[in-house]
């Protein structure tokens, strides 16, 4: 099922995380709609990735960085090494499985439309499959909330619509590729999706939302496993949220005046998880977001500025 028009390359960051990759690779492969490539690069792990990917899926697109480039090096390098005969690139966290129609699903939704450039899956917890983690995402650009599209699935999100982010799982029409280039390597992780999906609508393109298309989340659906993950982020989420809303909030001082709202919050829920470091990341990476320069000029085309 690879003819014209259906050519998909599927790119995979990861770091340190074999015990998911492996399901997350064949789950791909199992595809009814079968891939041109499976790019993987592989931020630096220090879990013995390289020897064991080598081993178990010789046919893999692989690479070794040198460093860790994070969520959005690692995508551009593989949006450097994709087949330029691919029609379509597929963005996949490595702690995500495909439903087996997933791939011919997301490709049919983005040529339903010619405006349609992105469309991203409904997507379950790996634990709890009747629980969905995201179908798409929304942000307030006026407080910078978060509105997560999720919760316990009780048909709830079965139309096809738009959405304004993407999240973990994106399919790219490569013509999105020739206006907005490339992830912004400003962001690492978090919020580098909602900053490309984002891009992409200025450019003309609009991100779908496909529920027919399926995929599982292998994180815990747990609020205390959740509140150690965002922790573990800390830093990321409080500059990269503070980087996106000077780009594209409605009002940045209105969304400075909201900030201490989310300054609480996670102060609460480090003082539960007793991890005042996490807090201490967390105000970090907000003054440094708030300091930082407003990006002018296109995302570089090269991955010069990656080391």
């Amino acid at each position: 099922m690879s003819s014209s028009g259906r050519l998909v390359s599927v790119i995979i960051p990861t770091y340190n995380s074999w015990n998911t990759l492996q399901a997350c690779i064949k789950s791909i492969y199992q595809q009814s709609l079968k891939p041109l490539e499976i790019i993987v690069v592989n931020n630096a792990s220090t879990d013995n990735t390289t020897k064991k990917i080598t081993k178990d899926f010789p046919q893999v697109k692989f690479m070794t960085l040198n460093y860790n480039l994070g969520v959005t090096g690692g995508r551009n390098i593989g949006i450097d090494q994709s087949s330029k005969r691919s029609d379509y690139l597929l963005f996949f966290d490595h702690d995500m499985v495909a439903d087996k129609k997933m791939l011919e699903n997301l490709v049919a939704a983005v040529k339903s439309n010619k405006a349609v450039g992105i469309t991203t899956p409904k997507i379950y917890y790996n634990r709890d499959r009747k629980r969905i983690w995201a179908a798409g995402t929304n942000i307030n650009l006026w407080t910078g909330q978060i509105l997560f599209r999720g919760g316990r699935d009780v048909g709830q999100y079965e139309k096809i619509e738009e959405v304004q982010v993407a999240p973990a799982a994106i399919l790219v029409k490569r013509a999105v590729l020739k206006k907005v280039t490339r992830f912004d390597n400003r962001y690492f992780a978090t919020y580098e999706d909602t900053d490309f999906c984002f891009r992409a609508k200025k450019n003309g393109f609009v991100t779908l939302y496909s529920p027919n298309a399926i995929a599982y989340h292998n994180i815990s659906p747990l609020k205390k496993d959740e509140r150690v993950r965002l922790i573990s982020r800390s830093f990321w989420i409080g500059r990269n949220r503070v980087i996106f809303m000077r780009d594209f909030g409605k009002n940045f001082y209105i969304f400075l005046f909201f900030s201490p709202v989310y300054l609480i919050y996670f102060a609460v829920i480090c003082f539960k998880e007793k991890n005042f470091t996490g807090f201490m990341q967390f105000c970090r990476g907000y003054m440094e977001g708030v300091t930082s320069p407003r990006r002018y000029g296109n995302i570089l085309k090269t991955n010069k500025d990656l080391n």
